[in-house]
């Protein structure tokens, strides 16, 4: 059984995990291998930037995890088994959801009901993962305080994936089974779920202040510079404007973190070039101090303040 984006087309069969595990090695892709154990359990491997990265039991909807070392042993790695090439956005979200555990079930019946739900998500400013699953759609939004992240959707559909939100709008795709997850804070999917959030929410209101100082062009400067310092790493994150698009699968938290420190103390040193010491300081703390609580506290934690990147 694939329970995973069952609308995504396998990649070709190969003779042994250990080949399929290659195969994302070399593209260094993101993925899910799905082996069956028996009639009710399965064995789930997610792998971010062609790393495995954590591996999970699926029974009856419940994920529990294992080490890398049993996923390989299971059936004595022999039998049939799926594996998927997934957007890094998909696989860091399925992550999410195999360390969470589910909370509500609910069925929507079309495009009204479901701008119900949301209105209901905003008004309650509803943290957490949502896995929406149809007869031809199946994917994932996190929402942050009632909204959906832009950066943070992924469906698989007939025509491959997507990150914009599906309609319930034909005979065959008339119900939608929704599913929302806590998330117990101490694991590092969800802390890599929030790091990220922080990280982008902070650097947007860098950016936006920035460009409030400096101005459009020297602010598009300091974009394509830190763009191409980003480059080398192969990370899959993006400026524009006052935008910092994070869509690459970090499969830990160390490697996260290192990304964002490296990210905030090119742009520190940017803005100290332009700007001055002093300035960048303010900047970087009245931006800090814009920030949601929890967004703040995971940062501190790792770290990521405003001291570490001014000189």
């Amino acid at each position: 059984m694939n329970h995973f984006f069952s609308q995504t087309e396998a990649l070709p069969e190969r003779d042994s995990l250990l080949t399929a595990k290659s195969y994302f090695s070399d593209q260094k892709s993101s993925g899910l291998i799905e082996k069956p154990i028996d009639a009710a359990r399965t064995a789930i491997l997610v792998l971010g930037g062609g790393l495995p990265c954590t591996a999970y039991t699926l029974e009856n909807g419940i994920s529990n995890a294992i080490s890398l070392t049993e996923f390989s042993s299971l059936n004595n790695g022999v039998g049939s088994f799926r594996a998927i090439k997934l957007p890094d956005v998909a696989g860091r979200l399925t992550w999410l959801a195999l360390e969470s555990q589910k909370k509500d079930n609910l069925s929507i019946g079309n495009d009204g009901d479901w701008k119900k739900q949301l209105d209901q998500w905003k008004q309650d400013r509803f943290c957490g993962l949502v896995e929406i699953i149809s007869t031809t759609v199946h994917g994932f939004a996190f929402f942050w305080q009632g909204e959906i992240q832009k950066s943070e959707i992924i469906f698989s559909t007939p025509q491959g994936f997507t990150s914009e939100s599906p309609q319930i709008e034909s005979s065959a795709d008339s119900l939608w089974e929704v599913t929302t997850y806590v998330h117990p804070p101490s694991t590092q999917a969800y802390r890599c779920a929030m790091l990220r959030q922080g990280a982008v929410d902070w650097g947007h209101h860098i950016l936006s202040r920035y460009r409030e100082m400096v101005g459009q062009k020297l602010l598009q400067l300091m974009d394509r510079e830190l763009n191409r310092q980003i480059q080398p790493w192969q990370w899959n994150i993006q400026l524009e404007g006052n935008v910092m698009a994070d869509s690459h699968f970090f499969a830990s938290l160390n490697d996260a973190t290192h990304a964002y420190r490296s990210l905030f103390m090119a742009m520190g040193v940017q803005m100290n070039f332009v700007i001055g010491n002093m300035l960048t300081q303010r900047l970087l703390n009245e931006t800090f101090a814009l920030i949601h609580p929890d967004e703040r506290a995971i940062l501190q934690s790792e770290r990521l303040i405003p001291a570490a990147f001014s000189e």
